[in-house]
């Protein structure tokens, strides 16, 4: 399905879009490691896809909205841990993207969920990358419950939206 817009300026354009996700746990690979997202799942997309398991790549230029939740949780230890989460662009880290978040004791969970907007050139590849110097934090996938029934817990899920 394509979105289109009227737009006074620019005339009818056609909107790219996408949601994407990951269905497993996600573990750190090391206290100084930059772990990338993984993106193993697409529900639907418009000029939006995932190339190489983690670059969001867009077929057209604009202005985009990249919005995402990811689950943390800790698998052992006490107090606090911090996780940390930027965006890359085309393989470059993008200034002033970097968000933290804290997670608690064993067991514990935290969502980290922002959105950034950016300018995109045709071809232009982005990628979310996150580390933590707690080895033991890791991005959590929960199965579907019951009593309630309830669906999948994602360990990311990412929308991506040309607003412009």
């Amino acid at each position: 399905m394509t979105v289109v817009v009227n737009n006074p300026v620019a005339g009818r354009i056609a909107l790219n879009y996408g949601m994407l996700q990951h269905n497993q746990t996600i573990t750190n690979g090391g206290a100084t490691t930059a772990n990338v997202f993984p993106l193993d799942t697409t529900y639907f997309a418009n000029g939006v896809s995932v190339v190489d398991g983690s670059k969001i790549t867009l077929t057209t230029g604009g202005i985009y909205n990249i919005q995402f939740s990811a689950q943390f949780s800790r698998t052992g230890g006490t107090g606090f841990s911090t996780a940390e989460v930027w965006l890359s662009k085309n393989g470059t880290n993008v200034a002033e993207t970097n968000g933290q978040v804290n997670v608690p004791q064993s067991g514990g969970k935290s969502i980290a969920s922002w959105n950034y907007l950016v300018q995109a050139n045709s071809g232009d590849y982005f990628q979310l990358y996150w580390s933590s110097a707690d080895t033991g934090l890791v991005v959590l996938y929960a199965e579907a419950g019951t009593d309630p029934v309830r669906p999948v817990t994602p360990s990311i899920i990412v929308t991506v939206t040309q607003v412009g």
